[in-house]
């Protein structure tokens, strides 16, 4: 059985930048696919610093990426 291997998108370091733009972690999961990778992950915690929030992202990511 070969292994899948994800990409986690870096969905908190442009936010404490003060830059929420979502736009530069769709073009990430993009190359992703792009290069390959079985899958897209973003982090969610309730108590950590601030993030994008992780269902409105993935649904950006699958209109962006994964169109039929």
């Amino acid at each position: 059985m070969q292994p899948k291997i994800g990409y986690l998108l870096p969905t908190r370091e442009q936010i404490m930048k003060g830059r929420p733009e979502t736009g530069p972690l769709l073009s990430l999961a993009a190359r992703a696919k792009a290069l390959g990778f079985d899958s897209v992950w973003v982090g969610d915690s309730l108590t950590a610093r601030p993030r994008h929030d992780p269902l409105t992202l993935l649904a950006g990511v699958a209109g962006h990426c994964w169109r039929a």
